[in-house]
């Protein structure tokens, strides 16, 4: 709340107000009630003391009828018993059964009326008295039992209301205060002929006042509902309600009495009388006028204030937005800037690693492959190799994790043979498992294994799985890779290891990126947390599942991954390609700024029979270019006076050159732009040389 804002406190201020209103008028309620009570108990009194006046009030005027009091009694009990909106069943139930005997005792008198039936009803008290032939008649009036039956009937639908909001409850009290207002009317004017006839009897004066505090009391028993909402409520009209519905009610009773007190005091004449009487009710009702108007002035006004308030707040409301909407433009590009750049740091960071590692790994397979090496050499050889391998898989890590979140991974489908995946992933990691001192169980008894997908991708998949079993299963320990089919078109794999387990509390997020749990040991710390949210992404986009289950630390783990069968295809590309050499020899143009990746390249390149020549810049690679016809062109993207992507667009244009392109930049965008340079492959550093000789050998048929 702002508590030096004045709208706020002038609507606190009526808020204060409505309240005070609906207290009014429950209190209101509330002497209404006593009223009718108090006026019934004294008339009951009055028979019971046998004190005239008391039953009368007013020398010469009619007596009102015990029986009626009684009833008036119980519809006041009534009302009071039912005051709160929800009152307990017990006085619920007493209320309503008071309000129920007062409409019955009514109903019985206006059937001995109408069928002219000796009931008497309205004379089972004080029954001498009502005998008296020296006392006039003070039996039960007909408007007093149509009153209570009326009244009793509102006492029973006090809280009912229709589905427009229309309370019958208000329109019976209604008629019963119209009621007694006319003999209350009469009796004040002295209209004798209304209230006494030869054979009628009247309402009597104590009557009319009790009735009509009833009805008031019934009316502002629920000021908060139906036609009393507005009555009640803080507006304007409801103002004026309150203000006019009183003076219209009082002021013509009041100039009406004092114009028969005058003249009947011989004060003046009848024509004087009425004069003043029209005199005094024009002054008093322009009065009333000029009052209301000038309300109705002030509250327009107030009106008006407030709207222009509201205007004003509306338009800093809306400029309020504008500026945060700007704001939040502003951040947004400072966002997708950062974001931007980002990617720039990531794949300029993955360029400058890979490249120093394609000259090492290239060797040390070349290395290898030399008969001359004795089994050790051979093993520390591919013991380098795998690392160089892996220290590439984690730079592509880092891309796919930047694919995943902008959406751009994409997924290249063909036949995949799951056994032949797993069987190639154990190939990989036998070796650290042999040096670890793990054993490997391969349980492949699916009979459908056939899926399509990503083979490269569920590859990766397999190995990461294995790799972390092994990684994290101490010397002695085993892991078993099962396969089956857990349905008639689905494949489980299973990779169950006897290492350190996983912590409960880790496992709900052990899928999410950069994620190490207790789980890991000293010396198994190796990696960025990346490869099961990768693995998690790239098995859900082949409609499959992975899950992770274990009970607790030091019992092990068990990773399961789900995936789609499909019978129908043939395992012909289902596994990564065998090493294969290049079956013809091509004059090639090789483009490559760092010295070592270059001269190993050259090297590797003649051993196969290709003739092979140089450049360092995209210069020097025009020159020879010109110089020369040359098959095929293998150029790094970063060069010092330029890029490969400029270099081959030149060559392709001048001498219908096509090239393999070779970049440690590997995102979606470079190979989008080396693709329309003219490149018709793209191999993302550190190179396998196995794999270049097969992309040298599909892309020169090709060119």
């Amino acid at each position: 709340m702002e508590r030096g804002n004045p709208r706020t406190m002038e609507a606190v201020d009526r808020m204060l107000g409505q309240q005070n209103t609906l207290r009014s008028a429950r209190i209101g309620s509330l002497v209404a009630t006593g009223v009718t009570i108090a006026t019934s108990s004294v008339v009951i009194a009055g028979w019971a003391l046998e004190l005239t006046a008391l039953r009368r009030f007013v020398p010469g005027f009619v007596s009102m009828n015990p029986v009626t009091a009684c009833c008036l009694v119980a519809a006041g009990i009534s009302l009071l018993l039912l005051r709160d909106s929800e009152p307990s069943k017990a006085r619920k139930r007493l209320g309503q059964l008071l309000a129920a005997a007062v409409a019955v005792v009514g109903i019985a008198k206006l059937l001995a009326l109408a069928t002219g039936t000796p009931l008497p009803l309205d004379q089972w008290l004080f029954t001498a008295q009502l005998s008296d032939p020296s006392e006039p008649p003070s039996r039960m009036a007909l408007r007093a039992a149509i009153s209570l039956v009326l009244a009793g009937s509102a006492l029973l639908l006090l809280d009912f209301q229709t589905r427009r909001g229309r309370r019958p409850t208000e329109f019976l009290a209604t008629i019963v205060a119209i009621i007694a207002a006319l003999a209350l009317f009469a009796y004040c004017y002295g209209l004798f002929v209304y209230y006494k006839t030869p054979d009628f009897v009247p309402m009597s004066f104590p009557g009319s006042i009790a009735f009509l505090s009833l009805a008031f009391g019934i009316l502002l028993a629920r000021p908060d509902r139906g036609a009393m909402a507005f009555v009640t409520s803080d507006t304007t009209g409801g103002f004026l309600a309150r203000l006019l519905l009183p003076l219209g009610l009082l002021l013509p009773i009041l100039l009406g009495a004092l114009r028969i007190g005058g003249e009947n005091a011989g004060w003046y004449s009848t024509r004087i009388g009425v004069g003043l009487f029209a005199t005094g009710f024009i002054i008093l009702f322009l009065a009333t006028v000029w009052w209301t108007a000038r309300l109705l002035f002030r509250s327009d006004t107030e009106r008006k204030q407030a709207e222009e308030h509201v205007r004003q707040m509306n338009a800093e409301l809306e400029q309020r937005v504008a500026d945060r909407t700007a704001e939040l433009s502003r951040v947004n590009t400072e966002l997708r800037q950062a974001n931007r750049a980002k990617d720039e740091f990531l794949a300029a960071l993955s360029h400058e690693l890979r490249t120093p590692l394609t000259p090492v790994l290239m060797s040390a397979a070349m290395m290898e492959g030399d008969p001359t090496l004795d089994p050790q050499q051979r093993e520390q050889l591919a013991m380098m190799r795998r690392n160089i391998e892996l220290e590439a898989r984690l730079i592509d890590d880092l891309l796919d994790l930047t694919r995943i979140t902008r959406g751009e991974l994409r997924l290249h489908r063909t036949a995949a043979d799951i056994h032949s995946l797993i069987d190639h992933s154990h190939q990989m990691v036998r070796s650290d498992a042999r040096e670890k001192g793990v054993a490997v169980q391969l349980q492949l008894a699916a009979r459908d294994h056939m899926s399509v997908g990503d083979a490269a991708r569920l590859h990766q998949v397999l190995w990461n799985m294995l790799r972390n079993a092994i990684k994290f299963t101490p010397a002695g320990g085993e892991v078993v890779v099962r396969t089956t089919n857990c349905a008639d078109d689905r494949i489980c794999i299973e990779v169950c290891d006897t290492g350190a387990g996983i912590d409960p509390a880790f496992l709900p997020s052990i899928f999410e990126p950069f994620t190490q749990g207790d789980r890991r040991s000293a010396g198994a710390t190796s990696g960025l947390g990346l490869g099961l949210s990768i693995a998690k992404t790239v098995v859900e986009m082949h409609g499959g599942t992975i899950a992770a289950q274990s009970e607790g630390v030091g019992k092990g783990a068990t990773f399961t991954v789900e995936l789609v069968t499909h019978s129908s295809v043939t395992a012909a590309s289902s596994a990564p390609a065998a090493p294969s050499a290049s079956l013809r020899r091509y004059h090639l143009l090789v483009v490559e700024d760092h010295q070592p990746t270059r001269e190993v390249l050259e090297r590797l390149l003649r051993k196969q029979g290709h003739l092979v020549e140089s450049a360092s810049s995209v210069e020097a690679a025009l020159a020879l270019a010109a110089a020369g016809h040359f098959d095929l062109v293998i150029s790094d993207i970063g060069l010092p006076d330029g890029n490969g992507v400029e270099l081959m667009v030149q060559l392709t244009r001048n001498y219908g050159l096509r090239g393999i392109a070779l970049s440690g930049y590997g995102m979606n965008e470079d190979l989008a732009r080396t693709t329309d340079a003219g490149f018709l492959a793209h191999l993302v550093k550190p190179i396998d040389f196995e794999r270049l000789n097969q992309v040298i050998e599909k892309v020169g048929e090709a060119a």
